[in-house]
């Protein structure tokens, strides 16, 4: 079953999507423990790492899928708002002439790789200032061809996944804290289990500490993997 799922789910789908997911729903996996009357925290810790947690994971693979659908769908949320509906993504805005964090010389021999290898012509500087929604335009553009060129490269998928990774589990922490506040409740209501509202405690401030951060968390590991896109761009 592990070879088959290994076939159908790509390296970037476990540790962008499915991995996030898993981590937010843990709340639900330590629900269900409780409702199977293992109260005892050794208890706990041994059904996590026991192979009937996997079995019962497996199980859930279905629902698992669907919720990391619903995660993706609103840490996409955050990805416009941060930057499309902002400033652009890293790998536009780093580009930009009125952005210092390359140097001017650095963007001149860019845009001349661009020209070069991609046949695509970028705005100059001068052009930019005249009219930066056009500069602004044609780097969104190429962009997508500067992907498509460098592909995996040699470290760009894994800056990607672990941007994918950070995104979905910041999108994932708002329904993980939700879940936690439901699993206090019902261990002071139905289990009277300090172990369970300890877990679900420290759970919570763990996603909210996510969520606090989340926009310097996603700007950090944008900006990663632009700057590594670029650079083995530039190298090719």
């Amino acid at each position: 079953m592990i070879m088959s799922l290994e076939k159908k789910i790509s390296t970037y789908e476990l540790i962008a999507r499915y991995l996030p997911a898993i981590l937010t729903a843990i709340p639900l996996i330590v629900l269900s423990f409780y409702v199977m009357q293992r109260e005892e925290s050794s208890g706990l810790i041994s059904y996590l790492l026991s192979l009937k947690f996997l079995g019962h994971l497996s199980m859930a693979f279905v629902l698992l899928y669907f919720y990391a659908q619903i995660i993706r769908s609103t840490s996409k949320y955050f990805e416009n708002k941060y930057f499309r509906n902002a400033q652009g993504f890293p790998t536009t805005y780093l580009m930009l002439y009125s952005n210092s964090q390359y140097s001017e010389v650095f963007k001149d021999a860019f845009r001349r790789h661009v020209k070069d290898r991609l046949g695509f012509v970028l705005c100059t500087k001068e052009e930019e200032l005249q009219n930066g929604i056009e500069a602004i335009r044609r780097l969104n553009e190429v962009t997508k061809q500067i992907i498509l060129a460098v592909g995996e490269g040699v470290l760009v998928g894994k800056h990607n996944q672990w941007y994918g990774f950070f995104r979905n589990l910041i999108g994932g922490s708002i329904y993980g804290s939700f879940f936690c506040i439901i699993d206090v409740i019902i261990s002071r209501t139905a289990f009277q289990s300090n172990t369970f509202t300890a877990v679900s405690l420290c759970l919570f401030v763990v996603y909210s500490m996510l969520i606090l951060a989340r926009k310097p968390l996603l700007i950090q590991h944008a900006e990663a993997y632009a700057r590594q896109l670029l650079a083995e761009f530039m190298n090719e």
